[in-house]
């Protein structure tokens, strides 16, 4: 019995040295995204603008839905960066994994509430239903933080229902199903249509909260310091165009996304301009330590353990100490003219 266990073992860890070759040997670099909605825009601008290109590396950008596939595809080196919020990371790295986030676009929860036309406040939920996507996601987090804010108990005085998210939410609520639901940008606009209101925007709580970023492992990153580097160069630089770039950006964002509606999509990008993106993609502690509380719910052992760990700034920092994002500053306004007039160019994903 010993010896099959030592032959299992030994299978194990070929196995994953097998895997690091493989990926370390690819000719290109992997990185995945697990939805389509905004928060993944900056991957799909920087592969659209060929900023990748610029900086010497070839990137492929893959849709692999739900984040934690991302992170299970992470672990086992199909992928080299994910990009997903910090809740899956802290999962995996509290049972043993080395993965850390190493850019942070989205610095805030970017949900909103929408409702059904008789509820008026968040007191009037007290007796009825609030829909999410599912239990443990940042939709079932951030309906737990609102309740809890306005003194509200989940499951006693509002009924939480899982709707799997996305346009369903917003389905639950215009039918009927649920008397509210937590909802990105695009759904509450779409509600708006639905003749549904919008009751709340969670950034108006003010917690810091890595909604969205880049995660990748600390053995990867160990052996692909320049090719992690200038990864986060092009994104950087690909935030700074969605910020500077509408009409490339939205074409750009409607056609990966499959939003039909353009009038949606230009008025869900100008939220997140104006409102959520950050230019220098700094993970802090703040940030992570509202997600620990979050993954303690399920994981307890979260509620112990130190933000820092999970965070490598790096990258961000080299670049911002070389004078990368001041020399964006400078630039953008002056190049988003000129991208404006090449906008045309045809993004293939």
């Amino acid at each position: 019995m010993k010896a099959r266990w030592i032959a299992l073992a030994a299978f194990l860890l070929l196995s994953q040295v097998e895997a690091q070759a493989l990926a370390s040997h690819r000719p290109s670099i992997r990185a995945a995204y697990p939805s389509l909605g905004l928060p993944q825009a900056p991957l799909w601008i920087a592969s659209a603008a060929n900023y990748f290109n610029e900086v010497g590396l070839r990137v492929e950008s893959l849709f692999i839905q739900n984040s934690s596939t991302v992170i299970q595809s992470l672990l086992s080196d199909e992928i080299d960066y994910a990009m997903v919020g910090p809740a899956p990371v802290i999962a995996v790295d509290l049972r043993g994994a080395d993965i850390v986030m190493i850019a942070t676009t989205i610095p805030t929860l970017i949900f909103y509430v929408i409702a059904r036309p008789d509820i008026q406040k968040i007191d009037d939920l007290k007796g009825k239903s609030i829909g999410f996507g599912r239990f443990g996601s940042n939709t079932d987090f951030a309906a737990r933080l609102l309740l809890e804010k306005y003194g509200l108990v989940a499951n006693k005085d509002v009924a939480m229902i899982q709707t799997v998210g996305g346009n369903a939410t917003v389905l639950a609520v215009s039918t009927g199903k649920v008397h509210a639901g937590v909802t990105t940008d695009v759904g509450m606009l779409e509600g708006k249509k639905l003749g549904l209101k919008e009751l709340f925007a969670f950034k108006d709580l003010g917690i810091p909260f890595a909604h969205a970023g880049f995660a990748a492992k600390r053995s990867f990153l160990k052996s692909h310091e320049n090719e992690t580097l200038n990864f986060l160069r092009a994104i950087s630089k690909a935030v700074y165009r969605m910020m500077t770039d509408k009409s490339f950006s939205t074409r750009v964002i409607q056609k990966v996304s499959r939003v039909e509606d353009k009038a949606i999509v230009e008025a869900a990008y100008d939220l997140h301009v104006q409102q959520f993106l950050q230019k220098k993609l700094y993970t802090t502690p703040p940030m992570i330590q509202t997600v620990l509380r979050q993954v303690g719910e399920s994981l307890p052992a979260a509620l112990d353990a130190n933000p820092v760990d999970f965070i490598d700034n790096r990258y961000i920092q080299t670049l911002d100490q070389r004078g990368f994002f001041a020399e964006l500053d400078r630039t953008s306004n002056r190049d988003s003219k000129r991208q404006t007039q090449n906008s045309d160019q045809e993004y293939k994903p």
